[in-house]
């Protein structure tokens, strides 16, 4: 039991990210300021596990292609959940969480197909373009410090946004301008996700036509 354990140590963590974004929601929707400024804190910490897991599973040595894909999971989980929950509370544009869920969906039944082919999340990524827009780190930590700075903003805009119906000039000054960089940043990161999908399915068009036409 001890050794079950030890070894889904990093699916562990992956679990608790998950369930930390319903908590970030509830309370950024919370009736008073304090709550919201404490679910801005929470996503932080939820930011940081999705570092902490990977780090956990390359320490204790128990990296594996399921805890890869869990790991995937855990991210379509939480990216697609919080563009949905700031569509719902008008911050993000409507066109984002039907594009990430879409992609969300074709990306991981090209990722799915080449598990069953016994390839690692990345390994598909054989073309210097595939490689270096999707597999590489730069390409990845950009990736994600777009979505991030996405999350973060909104969830500013919500502990600003005032609970009632007064509003003072520099307040609703300040929510416009963090609503146009979320539109911005939206936009940009809506775009680079896209290439990123496109370096995809260009490395997986031969694994494709196999599954396709055989």
């Amino acid at each position: 039991m001890r050794a079950v354990l030890y070894k889904n140590t990093a699916n562990a963590v992956v679990l608790v990210r998950v369930a930390l974004i319903f908590a970030v929601m509830a309370l950024l929707t919370a009736p008073s300021s304090s709550p919201r400024i404490g679910g801005l804190v929470l996503l932080a910490v939820a930011a940081l596990m999705d570092w902490f897991d990977g780090y956990v599973a390359n320490k204790l040595g128990i990296s594996s292609a399921v805890g890869g894909l869990l790991d995937t999971l855990g991210d379509r989980i939480t990216e697609n959940i919080l563009f949905i929950f700031f569509a719902y509370q008008h911050i993000v544009p409507f066109y984002v969480p039907v594009f990430f869920v879409t992609r969300s969906f074709m990306a991981d039944f090209i990722r799915t197909l080449s598990f069953n082919k016994g390839l690692s999340t990345f390994a598909i990524n054989t073309s210097s373009f595939g490689t270096f827009i999707v597999a590489s780190r730069p390409s990845r930590v950009l990736y994600l410090v777009m979505k991030l700075a996405i999350f973060f903003a909104a969830g500013l805009i919500l502990v600003i946004r005032p609970v009632n119906i007064f509003a003072t000039p520099s307040s609703v000054n300040t929510i416009n301008t963090i609503q146009e960089l979320v539109l911005v940043l939206s936009a940009l990161t809506v775009a680079f996700s896209f290439l990123r999908f496109i370096g995809l399915l260009y490395d997986s068009r031969t694994m494709l036509k196999e599954e396709f036409l055989k």
